[in-house]
């Protein structure tokens, strides 16, 4: 139910819309959903700097603060 409630809510809200505020929140959509891409990205970049630099399941509390370090 709550999820019926929320598509029409949201294709009212659409509706409701300019074109330019459409066009508006479909840029910062974009934008949002590349910088979370970005920003797995890194993270997950950092993740193999660090299981390079101390390999072995014996070293995961030397990896997790690598990797807190640097993010």
């Amino acid at each position: 139910m709550f999820f019926l409630c929320a598509i029409i809510t949201g294709i009212v809200k659409a509706l409701s819309q300019t074109p330019e505020e459409q066009k508006e929140f479909l840029e910062n959509y974009r934008m949002e959903k590349k910088q979370k891409k970005e920003s797995k990205r890194l993270y997950r970049s950092i993740e193999s700097q660090a299981y390079e630099k101390y390999p072995g399941p014996h070293n995961y509390s030397k990896r997790e603060a690598y990797i807190k370090k640097h993010i």
